[in-house]
């Protein structure tokens, strides 16, 4: 009923709201869920990687996360300022599964939010909850620290129950990544993303994997 209830109320919202209203509130909805999660601080990379990989940030409350640590972001001197993380599983794939398996496609409002928020803010959703879990990791990576220097987060590509993928090249030339790299990636996971000390990023190649 929950699955049912969730595809009702984004079919309600879009004709009530239209479609830039939803993706307003679901950015809102993932705004407002990390705020709760409150702040975390790490003595370095090490803890913080253990910590993600045991599921003990409010970063792993989407699901397991694969630390790839052998994808160690690093500067031109040589440190180390972030890694590559691959959720294993998108949260919302029971819930689509169990609609279509119990009512048959999912409704158009779904593809309609999705493409709103692709043309408006970011091309990066394959489903209208990408919206929200996105939303929610930019700003929980905001509330942690390592090594007293707060994290950003780039959404770096996402696969969609069918196997489309969605991938920001602008955030992959960030931190000097090959998509095919991404993609060998997606074959085991379903959304990737790279965690950065924040303003350590930038466009003009200071970033070597």
């Amino acid at each position: 009923m929950m699955d049912i209830a969730l595809y009702s109320l984004v079919d309600d919202m879009v004709g009530k709201a239209g479609t830039e209203g939803v993706v307003e509130y679901w950015l809102r909805v993932g705004e407002s869920y990390a705020e709760r999660m409150g702040k975390e601080a790490y003595v370095g990379w090490p803890a913080f990687n253990v910590a993600m990989k045991e599921g003990r940030t409010a970063l792993t409350m989407e699901g397991s996360v694969n630390v790839l640590t052998d994808l160690a972001i690093t500067d031109r001197d040589g440190d180390v300022i972030g890694y590559v993380y691959a959720l294993k599983v998108c949260t919302m794939a029971p819930t689509m599964h169990r609609y279509i398996q119990k009512i048959g496609p999912l409704p158009e409002s779904d593809n309609d939010v999705s493409d709103s928020f692709n043309v408006r803010v970011h091309d990066s959703s394959v489903c209208n909850y990408c919206i929200t879990h996105q939303k929610f990791r930019e700003v929980a990576s905001n509330n942690i620290t390592v090594a007293k220097q707060e994290l950003d987060c780039l959404q770096l590509a996402n696969k969609g129950r069918l196997g489309e993928v969605k991938m920001l090249p602008e955030n992959l030339s960030k931190i000097n990544v090959d998509e095919r790299h991404i993609k060998s990636i997606l074959r085991s996971a379903s959304c990737v993303y790279a965690l950065v000390i924040k303003g350590k990023t930038s466009s003009d190649g200071d970033i070597e994997l």
